[in-house]
């Protein structure tokens, strides 16, 4: 969204740091990273754990910077372009989004969608954002909605993906993660949606979120919708039921378990194609979809996605051919095959919640093949983090892989939990890729076919063992 500088000015109360004449500059866009500017983007300076923003400003200048927002004059003298100082440029940064969501806003026929739980945000945002897209006439057109690339849903990541919107969209579709307890006040106090979708409410960031609780937390967002505003929330998540219940009056729940519950979905089993097939009901409809996400965690996926595009006036068939047809996230779901094996790459993140659901997904997947898992430790956890473990080896064993590989220190809590549940299979801790290929190579693979995957924690890099494995199939 194009943004003028005295606008910047007055919207994050900045101090002008320029000594030439600057009445038509403005920005058009915004970048944390200097490797992402483009031409007259808004180069935000942030100073970070291992590095500071402030370092690479003279390079985003040579890639297009237009205006830069800083906490100090990053270059010596006057600079080459405006530089806005702030005394926090992540709040300034925030300040800058809520204006741009407050002009995007003077169209009420415009809306802005929140989506927040612990797992499956990013899943759901790209399929909502790809039903929103849809014509009448069943084609799609993507400059309908704006989103959030992947899952830059934090304080610098969501800000910028709101200042990268052009404005002329229908629809803004954003994911809100949080890992502390004023997260959600923050993000809710930028973005202020009109509608909003609360997934689930399980153990994930919990070292941050440990006091009232992940549910309660996640329930905060309702406090930022309008009086008139939707949410859909599950029922499935007693907390969470609790905590909606008793903080917004038009709250819809869904659920994938409970009858009494007006909005629900189930889970119908695996096509032969490999899509997942689901009986989604509203209190108006009823219709079964196909969808790519495979397994009991997909219901909750679509029939959330589903009763708020039905709510803004999408047919059942525009949400049945969107639901077919949208792609994984980068990192998210990811299936290739190459030769006999099946890769399934969630490497993205993972908590409890979202690694028993792709353990499920996959099992049911790998019917009549060899199903082999190769993890890291989930992160964020907190005093949880052992007992979480256990209960992730538990899950696998019930799922009955051939191989488990493991990366991280909680393998012994893996470990314990896996002997719990009596597995038989080959379970080995690997601190490296060229450790794990040796041993994939030698596993006493049974059937004509093979499924793996691959999912943990960013901190893993496991996406360095997905790379490694695929080399190794193409070498075969």
């Amino acid at each position: 969204m194009q943004i003028k500088l005295s606008e910047a000015i007055e919207n994050c109360s900045a101090a002008l740091c320029y000594e030439k004449n600057c009445d038509d500059v403005f920005f058009d866009g915004a970048a944390s990273d200097n490797r992402l500017v483009k031409k007259n983007n808004l180069f935000v300076c942030i100073k970070g754990e291992h590095n500071d923003g402030h370092n690479f400003a003279k390079d985003a200048v040579e890639r297009g910077a237009s205006v830069i927002l800083a906490e100090r004059n990053p270059f010596e003298g006057n600079p080459p372009v405006p530089v806005l100082l702030v005394e926090n440029s992540v709040k300034a940064l925030g300040l800058l989004a809520k204006y741009a969501r407050m002009r995007f806003g003077e169209d009420k026929s415009k809306k802005v969608i929140a989506i927040t739980g612990t797992a499956g945000k990013t899943s759901v945002k790209e399929l909502l954002a790809h039903i929103l897209s849809m014509e009448k006439d069943l084609s799609f057109n993507e400059s309908k909605v704006a989103k959030n690339p992947l899952n830059y849903n934090t304080q610098i990541g969501m800000p910028v993906s709101v200042l990268n919107a052009t404005g002329e969209e229908k629809y803004w579709v954003f994911e809100l993660g949080i890992s502390h307890t004023q997260d959600m006040d923050e993000l809710g106090r930028i973005l202020w949606p009109d509608m909003a979708i609360i997934l689930n409410a399980a153990s994930g960031h919990t070292e941050g979120l440990g006091d009232m609780g992940v549910a309660y937390y996640k329930a905060q967002l309702l406090n930022f919708l309008p009086k008139d505003g939707s949410a859909y929330v599950s029922g499935d998540y007693p907390d969470l039921f609790v905590h909606a219940y008793y903080n917004k009056e038009n709250t819809k729940f869904f659920s994938t378990s409970s009858k009494k519950i007006p909005y629900r979905g189930r889970y119908l089993g695996v096509t032969d194609e490999g899509f997942g097939k689901y009986l989604l009901k509203t209190p108006a409809e009823e219709f079964e979809a196909e969808s790519i996400y495979v397994g009991e965690y997909g219901a909750e996926n679509c029939i959330a996605a589903a009763g708020l595009a039905l709510e803004l006036g999408f047919s059942i068939e525009q949400i049945q051919k969107a639901m077919k047809t949208v792609q994984a996230p980068q990192m998210r779901f990811n299936k290739h095959s190459y030769k006999a094996w099946t890769i399934i790459d969630d490497t993205y993140n993972a908590n409890p919640l979202s690694t028993a659901r792709m353990i499920e997904s996959a099992h049911e997947l790998a019917k009549n093949q060899d199903f082999i898992l190769m993890l890291g430790e989930m992160g964020e956890l907190g005093e949880l983090a052992e007992q979480e473990h256990i209960s992730l080896g538990e899950i696998i064993a019930e799922n009955n892989p051939l191989a488990v590989y493991f990366k991280g220190s909680a393998a012994k809590a893996v470990q314990k939990g896996l002997a719990g549940k009596n597995y038989a299979g080959i379970f080995k801790p690997v601190e490296n890729t060229e450790e794990f290929i040796k041993d994939v190579s030698n596993l006493p693979l049974r059937h004509e076919k093979h499924l793996i995957v691959f999912k943990g924690s960013r901190f893993n890099h496991l996406e360095e063992y997905v790379k490694a494995f695929m080399e190794q199939c193409n070498a075969l």
